[in-house]
């Protein structure tokens, strides 16, 4: 889990994987609920579930008249904002005489690690990153992933994503995104005091406050893409991240944050906390964990991409589960949240197994703990799948997606034991 608790660290670093970068011809916009390009060109894309419509006008116009007013605003803004963001890189466009935006370079992503000390960003080479940074920060606040931030700043006509050149991911909060950016800025400011970090940190605050749902939630790209990408985004941590991040301003352990957006900050945070708590799925009348995805509306769990079916999710609940273990004086509702998750947890550990990503599962007497990525609803039996979307309960049966793939996890043993002291202190 990346952290975002600025009042914690003592030392940070920057690891960026480099790939080669893309480039691609020039092509029009894909219209908003069309299915992400890295989607629709993996084998076995199904277009009726990579393309359903989970904020159609239909279900909205079913809600009651609050609710459905509340969300059709919230849709609005975004189709606003997102006209803006076209409108200002057509207007870049056609300021250098071209008719079509470049990809950016691409890398994996921007990580904030701690190999280096705080001094590191006091350097020239964290300034030049910095500068990166700020180059690709969207109209909109946000950041997009999967841009290489060594490779220089980004150049008038390219655009802020490099997987294509369609209007896609242009910001969004998977895999880190504009939060590492946002957590980045900061650090720098800390070391080398700079307005222009101090302003795209806050720029990038007001796009995280915009992005949230009416109930709470967020989701995992804004201005909305369409498809799996507008659910309630908790796969990778995405809204853990965001909730970590509010909750430093909210909390003014980001000095510069003025007054008002502390406050903004905070009540986004409290509407997160809600919606988490709404959001946590019972099975009976049992309480128990969440899924990587829930529908933005009902706050049912729901699949993401197709090899991601809807299930209890491990990595995710153990990291939701830290985050309101950091909140002071918890309420009862979110006590009772947080041990529901542990047991959970503690129920679910999976024995005889190592596991890591490149290389997969491996026999091995007595190893573990180590958790299934991905649940049954109801027999919490590990699930598997394909991009077929076939369910399989066996790993060993897995084809496409038996590699690169995080089917098991580590991560919910750090955070029961967290869960130990959290229970003493308490």
């Amino acid at each position: 889990m990346r952290s975002c608790r600025f009042g914690r660290f003592a030392a940070v670093a920057v690891a960026v994987t480099v790939a080669i970068a893309a480039c691609a011809d020039g092509q029009q916009p894909a219209p908003v609920g069309t299915a992400n390009e890295s989607t629709s060109r993996q084998p076995s894309y199904h277009a009726e579930h990579d393309s359903i419509p989970l904020l159609s006008a239909e279900r909205i116009n079913s809600l009651p008249p609050a609710e459905r007013a509340a969300w059709q605003a919230y849709i609005a803004r975004s189709e606003s904002r997102r006209a803006a963001d076209t409108a200002a890189m057509n207007s870049e466009l056609r300021r250098i005489g071209k008719s079509a935006m470049v990809a950016a370079p691409f890398a994996a992503g921007l990580e904030i690690t701690k190999g280096m000390t705080p001094a590191w960003f006091a350097t020239d080479s964290a300034r030049q990153m910095a500068e990166n940074i700020l180059s690709y920060q969207a109209p909109n606040g946000g950041w997009s992933k999967h841009v290489d931030l060594t490779r220089g700043p980004r150049a008038p006509g390219q655009s802020y994503f490099s997987e294509n050149v369609r209007w896609q991911w242009i910001s969004t909060i998977d895999n880190s995104a504009t939060t590492s950016e946002m957590q980045f800025l900061a650090l720098a400011d800390s070391a080398r005091p700079d307005p222009r970090y101090r302003a795209a940190f806050l720029r990038g605050v007001d796009y995280l406050v915009a992005a949230q749902f009416p109930n709470g939630c967020w989701p995992q790209v804004w201005p909305l893409a369409g498809s799996y990408h507008d659910a309630a985004t908790f796969n990778d941590d995405a809204t853990t991240h965001v909730l970590e991040l509010l909750d430093d301003v909210a909390a003014g352990r980001i000095a510069f944050a003025p007054a008002d957006q502390r406050a903004s900050a905070r009540v986004a945070v409290d509407h997160g906390i809600e919606c988490i708590l709404r959001a946590q799925v019972r099975v009976g009348e049992i309480l128990a964990a969440w899924g990587q995805q829930h529908d933005p509306l009902t706050l049912a769990p729901t699949s993401a991409r197709s090899y991601e079916l809807t299930s209890l999710a491990s990595q995710e609940s153990a990291n939701i589960m830290r985050f309101l273990m950091t909140l002071p004086s918890p309420p009862q509702r979110v006590i009772a949240s947080i041990e529901a998750a542990a047991r959970w947890l503690e129920a679910r550990r999976v024995y005889g197994y190592t596991f890591d990503f490149a290389s997969g599962r491996h026999d091995s007497a007595g190893a573990g703990p180590v958790w299934a990525r991905l649940y049954e609803i109801g027999t919490n039996r590990p699930i598997f799948s394909d991009r077929n979307g076939v369910k399989l309960y066996d790993w060993n049966q897995l084809d496409d997606r038996r590699h690169g793939y995080g089917w098991y996890s580590y991560v919910p043993a750090s955070a029961l034991r967290e869960y130990a002291k959290w229970r003493r202190r308490g």
